[in-house]
């Protein structure tokens, strides 16, 4: 008997570990937390989708114009290199300094719905960098009626030329000695800008 006493006084009591859940106030709480995270961060991210298409053809376009300038400073051309915009979705650089007398760039598309807007008041259809990497409008390519911006044939051999409509998409912009190219996305309206400063510079909508 003492040593059943002795035992139970030496015994050590182990607690009972008993599995617990989530009560229903901390599910509501979860719940409401996900619902309210939700209502602000889905905003801004469908506003980045809706931005994705014409954001990426802007920064395109912008890409486009930077190599045309570095092919007239990298080159050291006597005519320059200029920038076209063959028709509303397609555009290149053309290099007139070599034989058998212009080298074509190729002819990139806008993406699909992405559209170039016409300019208004002093306007062409391209502008030219010089071996400066500067711009001169007045002296840019002149396309031509029959081809567009796809002569000499022996340099496309059947690519195409235009698709869309031609006209003057560079506008000038004489007060702040810039030009301005504008994009839009037909299906949505929304429109980016890009900026091409008398150095040369190239400069897309923040």
């Amino acid at each position: 008997m003492l040593g059943e006493e002795d035992a139970m006084k030496n015994a050590v009591s182990v607690p009972t570990r008993r599995d617990r859940g989530f009560s229903l106030i901390e599910l509501l709480v979860v719940v409401a937390l996900i619902v309210i995270l939700s209502a602000v961060a889905i905003p801004g991210i469908s506003r980045y989708f809706r931005n994705f298409k014409i954001r990426g053809a802007e920064s395109q376009v912008g890409g486009e114009i930077q190599a045309a300038r570095s092919k007239a400073i990298a080159t050291n051309t006597n005519t320059g290199v200029s920038f076209v915009i063959v028709d509303a979705n397609s555009y290149r650089w053309v290099l007139e300094d070599t034989p058998p007398g212009v080298m074509l760039g190729p002819l990139r598309d806008l993406p699909t719905g992405v559209r170039f807007v016409p300019a208004a008041g002093v306007s062409e259809p391209s502008f030219r960098f010089n071996r400066l990497g500067a711009t001169c409008v007045t002296c840019a390519y002149t396309l031509s009626a029959a081809t567009g911006a796809c002569s000499p044939p022996e340099l496309v051999a059947g690519a195409r030329c235009a698709d869309d409509t031609p006209g003057r998409y560079v506008q000038s912009d004489a007060v702040n000695g810039v030009l301005i190219i504008n994009l839009t996305e037909q299906a949505t309206g929304l429109q980016r800008t890009i900026r091409v400063a008398a150095g040369g510079r190239v400069l897309t909508q923040p």
